[in-house]
């Protein structure tokens, strides 16, 4: 192979790896925890470019000793509803309201514990935490 060729090979080569790279750097995933205490009835949640710092930065956040987590989501959204029986529902999605509409709607209506003070009627549940990836749609 000539030097002229062996160059021109050694330029395309670089070219496509510094694509390849830059590519992987701006698709780069993010990626999002739900940790729940059904104990005080609570969520949290955490974003992160890891997995792992996601993971933990939920559980620390929630400190209470029965967290645990819930869902994990990657490049969008995350929701927890609570109905009115105290049953819990989550869903991911790439937008935030998909995941609430899907959360919500997987639990349907409930009927609250007895005693209630208030209407025995089935109600619907409620988002009580929802949360997106910065680069979520």
């Amino acid at each position: 192979m000539s030097l002229a060729r062996s160059a021109a090979f050694t330029a395309a080569t670089a070219a496509a790896f510094a694509l390849t790279v830059a590519g992987s750097a701006n698709a780069a995933s993010q990626y999002g925890t739900i940790a729940l205490s059904e104990l005080n009835g609570s969520a949290v949640a955490s974003t992160d470019s890891s997995k792992v710092s996601s993971d933990a930065a939920a559980i620390r956040d929630c400190a209470v000793y029965d967290c645990r987590i819930v869902l994990r989501f990657t490049d969008g959204c995350g929701a927890i509803a609570r109905g009115a029986d105290g049953t819990y529902g989550w869903a991911a999605a790439p937008s935030r309201a998909e995941a609430e509409t899907i959360a919500v709607t997987a639990l349907g209506e409930t009927n609250p514990p007895f005693p209630d003070l208030g209407s025995a009627s089935p109600r619907p549940a409620h988002v009580i935490l929802s949360s997106c990836t910065p680069n979520a749609m």
